[in-house]
């Protein structure tokens, strides 16, 4: 299946990651290869790294009031669920979870991917289970074997 996603990247298009762990980084990196645009959603990482991120961002602004703009500074934003249906690929690679806060059972569901760009391609890496029962079927999600 790694095959099928790097066949689907090519330069310019948005490729949206669920789950930037070890596995998630790995197509990260074929993707940014690749010449894609990276948009990354991982609740965990995205709690946890809120206030190392706010130091970068005061660390290059200073107190926000310069104006100054950030340029080739490779910092990494993690970006709501919602905002991946702009993506023409996504991947999905997270550990199968009830738990709240972040539960990731059925965290793809009908609505998200009637969301999506028709022509999207949605790869599973994870338990089939993170994509709802509803959808899971559908044409364009590609579930790992």
């Amino acid at each position: 299946m790694m095959d099928s996603f790097e066949k689907s990247i090519a330069p310019g298009i948005i490729v949206g990651l669920v789950g930037v762990g070890q596995f998630g980084n790995v197509l990260r990196d074929a993707a940014l290869n690749a010449g894609c645009k990276i948009l990354l959603r991982d609740p965990p990482r995205s709690f946890d790294e809120a206030d190392e991120l706010s130091e970068t961002f005061f660390g290059l602004w200073g107190n926000g009031m310069g104006g100054c703009q950030v340029t080739g500074e490779n910092l990494t934003t993690f970006v709501p669920l919602s905002s991946l249906a702009c993506a023409d690929v996504i991947a999905i690679q997270v550990p199968l979870t009830d738990k709240m806060p972040w539960p990731t059972r059925s965290m793809i569901s009908k609505n998200f991917l009637d969301s999506c760009k028709k022509n999207a391609k949605i790869f599973c890496f994870s338990e089939s289970t993170v994509i709802a029962a509803d959808v899971r079927n559908a044409s364009r999600i590609i579930l790992h074997p």
